[in-house]
């Protein structure tokens, strides 16, 4: 490993691997990623990775119609198939939040979102077994989709390395070594690396980064459940993303025929250690979830559960990540809290933050709304559904 770096990342979930491949492509290229243990094994590999562009605020939605961009050009970029599936979104409102759904319909519209509102009988269509009871306001987003996780942080990081950048997995960062505010150096389980910028994209572990540069991260780690379905096999499986505010639930297709399935926000949080929690879905989670997906797909009922699993939110203040320069520490950057949003924001985020880098300032996407000092300042971002429906 080398002793000397032009940027260190800490975190090699989908914000870390973003930036290392931004920085190399704008030309810094002895640029270093530390992971702990191997890609992607943290919050981006137990993500549902949905990318849908259906926010209430502006920096969100530039962000997402980039990223977007970024997936629709993957296979071109990284000669690798089938890691994005460009599905189609469903979104199902309650009819109590039409006027929300209105509103947001119209800013996503104004800020070049393909996106339209359907009709009960168009959701049919799409989806025959959908039972449309309770369901209000429909939008239809045709360009949004699901992609692999796992392929997208490992292609990011195999093209970063082809053009100079590093990534060490299974390699702990420590510690951070300042001299008089400034980032000069980071601390390895595999020895320590001169350098005068430090990225902070270590997911559920950024407090714990931000301590050693004497910073408190207004940052909630929240236990978060997802099972996978087969269905009957007399029955017609889901082939697009659904988001189910209604009922709040989540849907999206796996391999051949399964279901990825999750609960939504709002909901309670369910603070854990990250270090030590427990990584396999409740009981009564897969029974009420079960009980949801059953009422709305009747034909799904008789559906197998076939696996299981929890990960886990970084959730800030707002619902929103904080990006940019850390407060009165002088090389530090970060990229933390992605409250449930980080893999269909992360490319993005990680462009963003490399522009931020080599050329001081943001140039394509304005972020400063998600600026990591918003909260002392007390103009955190407002969201119109709660909790991370954005």
């Amino acid at each position: 490993m080398n002793k000397n770096a032009d940027a260190v990342i800490v975190g090699g979930g989908i914000l870390g691997a973003s930036t290392l491949y931004y920085l190399a492509k704008m030309g810094l290229r002895n640029a270093i990623m530390l992971e702990k243990g191997d890609l992607a094994c943290g919050s981006s590999g137990d993500s549902a990775a949905m990318v849908r562009q259906h926010y209430s605020n502006e920096v969100s939605i530039r962000l997402v119609k980039e990223s977007l961009r970024f997936f629709q050009n993957f296979e071109d970029e990284f000669n690798e198939q089938g890691v994005f599936k460009q599905t189609g979104w469903m979104f199902l409102c309650p009819p109590d939040a039409k006027d929300s759904f209105d509103l947001n319909m119209d800013r996503l519209i104004n800020l070049g979102v393909r996106t339209r509102e359907i009709s009960l009988n168009d959701a049919k269509e799409l989806i025959p077994s959908l039972n449309t009871d309770g369901i209000g306001p429909i939008a239809f987003e045709p360009d949004s989709g699901y992609a692999d996780p796992k392929r997208t942080i490992q292609a990011l990081v195999n093209r970063a390395e082809e053009m100079g950048a590093a990534a060490h997995t299974q390699t702990t960062a420590t510690g951070l070594m300042l001299n008089k505010g400034k980032v000069c150096g980071i601390s390895t389980s595999s020895g320590t690396i001169s350098t005068p910028i430090v990225v902070n994209t270590a997911g559920p572990w950024a407090y714990q980064v931000g301590l050693w540069a004497g910073l408190e991260l207004p940052l909630t780690i929240s236990r978060e459940q997802d099972i996978v379905i087969e269905p009957p096999k007399d029955a017609t499986t889901l082939d697009l993303v659904v988001s189910n505010m209604v009922d709040r639930t989540y849907f999206r297709p796996i391999g051949n025929r399964s279901i990825l399935a999750g609960v939504g926000h709002p909901k309670e949080n369910e603070p854990v250690d990250p270090n030590n929690y427990n990584r396999e879905a409740n009981m009564d989670f897969i029974s009420d979830i079960m009980n949801r997906i059953e009422y709305r797909f009747p034909n799904l009922r008789g559906s197998k559960v076939t696996s299981s699993w929890a990960g886990l939110y970084t959730i800030t203040p707002d619902w929103n990540t904080m990006v940019g320069p850390a407060p009165e520490v002088e090389g530090l950057f970060l990229g933390v809290g992605g409250s449930g949003h980080s893999f269909k924001l992360g490319p993005a985020i990680g462009m963003c933050l490399a522009d931020l880098i080599v050329k001081g300032s943001s140039s394509q996407i304005d972020i400063s709304p998600l600026s990591p000092d918003r909260f002392s300042k007390g103009t955190p971002l407002r969201s119109t559904y709660g909790g991370n429906r954005g």
